[in-house]
């Protein structure tokens, strides 16, 4: 994950720098942590994910920011949900009684039409997110990993489950968090009538084929680190809350098509086809020489390793084009970057993606070096030789 204070000091020293940044973008916008720190510091934004919760997460961070109203409409949707004496399951998809116990699918759907009932379009996309941490929480997938791992029988029948409670929680956090980020952009001077002042845009999309983007002046990212197979299965994370959500709340040009399966999101993501054409590696070995390296070192290894690594760089570098597109001549770029292991081979993320950048026309001013001091992980891994240090790409575009 993109480290809060790690974007606050990359934007405060950007800024002091070049004064003259007003907007910055991120192409795999997440949680909008970029969004956020953006924001704190009074700059328009851009942003892109090819997730619907990821971009729906986003639009809520990004207001408006009607503190007292929220409070009082969280109050009424609690009081729709206790009032509601409905059996009715609300929710119709594949596997639903695999992922879901029966009493954990009526007090979700007792969620659901509360969140319904609610005329203001801005205030149930703030409670769809927390109904869907909500169902993440209490369904029968293990919450110790991001991929959808089911529960044994026992822990399944055994799991002392409240999701009405849970969601009441989350919703009395969410809006103390939203509270405490207006609180800090109206100190800023940053909110009007709980409006953020600046423009902030933030596209479902796929920025490979994005084409209609601001231009931005800086760029702030931490892309994959590589295939959601692989890494961390994103898609998988978000499908089973995605089942909940009114999706035409998220925007009106959410495919549908993206919850055909469990893993639909995360095979249109980078790496996700491992469909590698012969001419591809040999392409990105020329813009390359430390990718050319890496896969050669693969050769005595299973064939599908050089494949998913090839896919994905082949994914990421499709990347540049739109966004140096979106970025000013002569705009900052500071990507921070992870180098996992593949087939016990450390992958050089950073000097790849340097390498290519480099040949789309960027220059590369500077790398920094972050030791992870602790970091979100399945405590069954924690064992493993896992990231210890993320490197930290500052690059600029060719004037």
């Amino acid at each position: 994950m993109m480290v809060p204070q790690v974007a606050r000091a990359v934007l405060k020293e950007a800024c002091a720098v070049h004064p003259e940044i007003e907007r910055a973008g991120d192409p795999f916008s997440g949680s909008g942590t970029i969004l956020t720190e953006s924001m704190m510091r009074g700059l328009a934004f851009f942003g892109t994910d090819i997730n619907p919760l990821a971009a729906r997460l986003c639009r809520v961070k990004s207001g408006p920011f009607f503190v007292e109203a929220l409070g009082q409409k969280a109050s009424e949707v609690v009081a729709h949900i206790d009032g509601d004496k409905r059996w009715a399951v609300e929710a119709n998809f594949m596997n639903r009684d695999k992922w879901f116990r029966r009493d954990a699918q009526v007090a979700l759907s007792k969620v659901r039409r509360a969140i319904r009932l609610e005329k203001s379009a801005w205030a149930r996309r703030f409670f769809w997110v927390a109904l869907a941490e909500t169902v993440r929480a209490t369904s029968n997938s293990r919450t110790s990993t991001f991929k959808l791992h089911i529960r044994t029988q026992e822990e399944v029948e055994g799991r002392d489950l409240d999701p009405i409670g849970v969601f009441k929680k989350v919703v009395v956090r969410n809006v103390q968090h939203l509270k405490d980020q207006a609180s800090q952009l109206s100190e800023a001077g940053q909110l009007v009538r709980g409006h953020y002042q600046q423009d902030i845009t933030v596209s479902l999309d796929d920025i490979r084929q994005s084409t209609d983007q601001p231009l931005c002046d800086i760029i702030v990212t931490s892309p994959p680190y590589g295939d959601n197979a692989t890494t961390v299965p994103y898609g998988q994370y978000s499908y089973l809350p995605l089942q909940w959500i009114d999706l035409e709340d998220i925007g009106t040009n959410v495919d549908a098509g993206c919850l055909a399966s469990t893993h639909e999101i995360d095979t249109r993501s980078l790496g996700g086809s491992k469909r590698v054409k012969k001419a591809e590696p040999d392409q990105i070995k020329e813009r390359s020489p430390a990718f050319a390296r890496y896969i050669g070192s693969l050769k005595d290894q299973p064939r599908d390793r050089a494949q998913r690594v090839t896919a994905f760089f082949r994914d990421l570098d499709g990347c540049l084009d739109p966004i140096l597109k979106s970025l000013r001549s002569g705009g900052l770029m500071v990507w921070t970057l992870g180098n996992r292991k593949v087939g016990g081979k450390r992958v050089p993320l950073d000097k790849i993606l340097a390498e290519l950048l480099s040949a789309h026309g960027a220059r590369l001013l500077c790398k920094l070096t972050r030791k992870i001091s602790s970091k979100r992980m399945a405590l069954k891994n924690n064992i493993a030789d896992t990231m210890s240090s993320e490197a930290i790409l500052v690059m600029r575009k060719a004037v």
